[in-house]
């Protein structure tokens, strides 16, 4: 589905990012996307252990990325952060989404936040340049985005 598609309360941002974002608003509870945040906290632990390897010379890996939610007064958003990196016992990383609801949020901020915020992650492999994780743009995209930009959606 492209565009915007209205349902009040809760905004999860879709899969393009940048200056082209879309997005549609979810009711709370929806359960594509409890389904879909269910899983990426399922397998979280690959994501938190590719961190723990992020600049060795055996990481798989050259982008990490994190969805989180934010919230400021009654408004939730959930954005992309990019650049993510373990930094002494917590993690920072860099949002990436533009914040379409949200007004002392903003796009660019460093942010610090620990492993249980995570509502979702992707990593791409440095050599085949699939994308593991992701889930919720596995659970709200067309088959052929989702294969054309090389996400992996089982693992």
């Amino acid at each position: 589905m492209k565009g915007l598609a209205v349902f009040p309360l809760l905004l999860i941002c879709t899969p393009i990012l940048g200056s082209n974002d879309e997005f549609f608003l979810k009711e709370r509870g929806d359960q594509v996307v409890v389904n879909a945040f269910a899983k990426a906290k399922q397998h979280r632990g690959l994501f938190l252990d590719a961190l723990e390897g992020r600049g060795s010379e055996n990481s798989k890996y050259d982008y990490y990325g994190a969805y989180l939610k934010f919230t400021e007064g009654e408004t939730v958003e959930y954005l992309w952060l990019g650049d993510v990196q373990k930094y002494k016992d917590f993690y920072i990383g860099v949002i990436i989404s533009n914040p379409r609801l949200l007004e002392d949020t903003k796009s660019g901020e460093t942010i610090g936040f620990q492993a249980s915020d995570i509502y979702d992650w992707q990593l791409t492999e440095k050599k085949s340049g699939e994308s593991l994780g992701a889930f919720l743009i596995c659970s709200t995209s067309e088959d052929e985005y989702i294969k054309s930009n090389g996400f992996t959606c089982e693992l």
